[in-house]
C-alpha cells in the first residue's frame, strides 16, 4: 500500500474556480456542491477497462482523495480499452501507474495506492476510510467480497460489469436498497477456465462514465440509479431499465 496525506477539509481557490467553473456553474452543484466533491473520497476496486473511465472522470470533476485498488500489471491485451495505459507501461502495477497518470491531470489529488487483488481482510480494512466504493472488477468472486463489506460497513457501491458489446449498472445503497446478492441469490458459475470473452474499448468507456455520474450525484445529494438494473446495449445504443426490490432473505435486509 501507498498512502499520501491525509485530505483535508477544501475550500475553492481561484485555480479551482477556473477549472471547475463549468461544473459550478450547474444548478444542482455551485461552490457548495464543488466543495462537497473536493472533499469526497472514494475507492476505485480495479483499474483496467471500467476503472481507467471512472479514474479519469473522478479526478476531473474534482473528487479529493482517491483510492486505487488492483494486484494486476499493464499487459498488451489490455490496451484496446485500457486507455490510462501505454506500450511503455507494460509489466508494470496497474494501481500505481494509474495513479501517475491522474496525479498529472490534477497535482493536488491525494491518493492511496493498493497494488493489491481485493480480499475479505483487505475489504475490511480500507472500505470504511471511504465514503464511497466503486466496483470495477472482472469477476463475482470479488465482487461479493465487495459487496458484503460495504454492506456491513454502511458504504454505498456502484456496480458494473461488461462483455462485448454490453454492460449493466447498479447503485447498492446498504439499508435501503437491492445488492448484489438479491440479484444473484444463487451465486453465479465460476468462470475462471472459460476463455477470456472479447470486448470492444467503448463498452466500458460507457459504464464507467455511468458509474463517475452515480459517484458524484450520490455525493452531490441527488437521485441515483437504485432501485433498478441498467442494462446497456452498444450494438443498439440502447438502455434499459429492469426494476429491482431488495430480496427478504438478503444480507443487506439485515
Amino acid at each position: 500500500m501507498v498512502k499520501e496525506k491525509e485530505i483535508k477539509s477544501v475550500e475553492l481557490d481561484e485555480k479551482s474556480q477556473e477549472i471547475y467553473s463549468r461544473q459550478v456553474m450547474l444548478k444542482e452543484i455551485g461552490e457548495k456542491g464543488q466543495e462537497k466533491l473536493a472533499n469526497a473520497s472514494v475507492l476505485v476496486v480495479g483499474c483496467g477497462g471500467l476503472g481507467a473511465p471512472v479514474l479519469c472522470y473522478l479526478t476531473a470533476m474534482g473528487i479529493g482523495r482517491i483510492g486505487l485498488c488492483d494486484g494486476d500489471t499493464v499487459a498488451l491485451s489490455n490496451l484496446n480499452r485500457q486507455v490510462l495505459f501505454t506500450q511503455d507501461d507494460l509489466a508494470k502495477p496497474k494501481a500505481s501507474t494509474a495513479r501517475n497518470r491522474i496525479t498529472a491531470l490534477n497535482p493536488d489529488l491525494t491518493t492511496t495506492v493498493y497494488d493489491q487483488f481485493m480480499d475479505e481482510k483487505l475489504a475490511k480494512e480500507i472500505i470504511p476510510d471511504f465514503d464511497i466504493i466503486v466496483d470495477c472488477l472482472d469477476n463475482f468472486k470479488t465482487r461479493f467480497i465487495l459487496n458484503d463489506a460495504c454492506i456491513t460497513a454502511k458504504k454505498p457501491l456502484i456496480h458494473a460489469g461488461v462483455g462485448e458489446y454490453f454492460g449493466q449498472l447498479m447503485t447498492i445503497i446498504p439499508g435501503k436498497s437491492p445488492c448484489l446478492r438479491c440479484l444473484f441469490p444463487n451465486g453465479v458459475e465460476d468462470n475462471k477456465q472459460k476463455k477470456h470473452r472479447g470486448i470492444i474499448g467503448p463498452t466500458p468507456g460507457v459504464l464507467g462514465s455511468m458509474q463517475a455520474m452515480e459517484v458524484a450525484k450520490y455525493l452531490l445529494g441527488m437521485k441515483v440509479s437504485s432501485d433498478a438494473l441498467t442494462m446497456y446495449d452498444g450494438l443498439n445504443l440502447s438502455i434499459e431499465k429492469v426494476d429491482l426490490s431488495p430480496s427478504p432473505n438478503c444480507i443487506c435486509r439485515k
